[in-house]
């Protein structure tokens, strides 16, 4: 059976700018794409005046002895248009105090519904991201119907146009949206910055695992803030695309509460490290990335990076990040990527990773020490940040 070229792609919705898909043979080249991208009063009723009768105070000037005038006040009394007077109502209840609106973000989400009307294929990549994110210390993500659709449209949409890209054309067969977040919205999800990542061929596991490696995609795989996902996957085939995995990842811009998006899990005191500490059979490479994110010199002999989240809402800077190969103490040569040197405007402040310029030697162990702080942009409070791990490298 003839071969498909492999192709991976990432779109998404930040304040940053674009990239070109491109294929690089026997590799999964990525497409970045980033853009900026979610009393009542009441009333009181007065009491209805009394009325007098006529025919009490005819009574009363008629009367003058003692006894026929102590009747005629109780006459007096019994009169008034025909009836006591009513009551005046209660005062209203006044109106319930306005509940404050969401200013935080959710707690960690440590288990969703199980996801309902997935192929194999698509239950393994919603599985196989959670499990990544779980032992990242983050929240899982939870299905979303309505990104389902969408994803799984697009998916369906470049098999039907042979087109492996993030924007469709008006007018193709099975439009529904230029990018992926108006394709949400067209299927009634609103997202609030996010990504959507997309590889193929690919099948579950092994397209989130190999997306998940490279700089630029595991930012936004492995952000702390997104709720939902939405998955989509087709095993049709067309002469240059084939079985294309679509994942968007993001938040609900209607929603005021899981809007504001999730935190970490506390146990890791707001600082996500990836490769997680103990990794074993971690990559040897970063793979075919694009843009690249060291254009000095190929991608594909890049090393897998060592990255550092936090919450979007800080920004992380590095006094010294290292790696060194614990067998022999040698210091790995690595490119320090951030919001501020990131040749192609793509990394969030929040993110920070040691891209190593050698692809990492099979079978090792890697130490990785960070030292450094984490600024909350709002209130200036800083955080020093000191970490030390390790991960061993595949055979291959």
């Amino acid at each position: 059976m003839e071969a498909w070229p492999s192709f991976a792609l990432l779109d998404a919705l930040v304040a940053k700018t674009h990239g070109d898909a491109v294929s690089i043979p026997g590799e999964l080249p990525m497409d970045v794409f980033a853009k900026a991208r979610a009393p009542v009063d009441s009333a009181r009723v007065a009491p209805a005046p009394v009325p007098r009768g006529d025919l009490c105070l005819h009574l009363l000037f008629r009367l003058a002895a003692g006894a026929a005038l102590l009747a005629a006040l109780m006459s007096l009394t019994a009169c008034g248009g025909g009836g006591a007077a009513p009551a005046p109502p209660p005062p209203p209840a006044p109106p319930p105090a306005p509940v404050p609106a969401p200013t935080a973000p959710i707690a960690a989400q440590l288990s969703v519904l199980t996801p309902v009307g997935y192929d194999a294929d698509r239950l393994a990549a919603f599985n196989r991201l959670n499990e990544l994110r779980l032992s990242a210390g983050l929240g899982m993500l939870a299905q979303s119907t309505a990104m389902d659709q969408a994803a799984q449209a697009h998916a369906e949409w470049m098999i039907a146009n042979d087109s492996f890209t993030h924007e469709e054309i008006a007018g193709t067969p099975g439009f529904t949206g230029l990018n992926w977040p108006r394709r949400d919205e067209t299927f009634g999800y609103v997202p609030v910055e996010g990504i959507e990542v997309m590889a193929g061929p690919a099948h579950g596991t092994q397209g989130v695992d190999t997306l998940i490696n490279m700089a630029y995609h595991r930012a936004g795989m492995l952000a702390f803030e997104p709720v939902d996902i939405g998955v989509g996957w087709t095993n049709g085939l067309a002469t240059n695309v084939g079985m294309p995995l679509v994942m968007d990842i993001t938040r609900p811009g209607t929603d005021t509460t899981r809007g504001l998006g999730q935190d970490a899990q506390a146990r890791i005191h707001g600082v996500e490290i990836w490769p997680v500490d103990g990794a074993q059979d971690v990559p040897l490479r970063l793979g075919s990335e694009l843009p690249n994110p060291v254009p000095t010199q190929d991608v594909l002999s890049l090393g897998t990076p060592a990255s550092i989240t936090v919450a979007e809402t800080k920004t992380i800077s590095a006094t010294s990040f290292v790696m060194t190969n614990s067998s022999t103490g040698a210091v790995v040569l690595v490119r320090i990527l951030t919001n501020t040197n990131d040749p192609n405007l793509l990394v969030p402040e929040s993110f920070i990773a040691a891209i190593p310029l050698a692809v990492l030697a099979p079978d090792t162990t890697y130490a990785v020490a960070f030292s450094g702080s984490a600024v909350e942009r709002v209130s200036g409070l800083t955080e020093a940040i000191n970490r030390t791990w390790s991960f061993t490298t595949a055979s291959q």
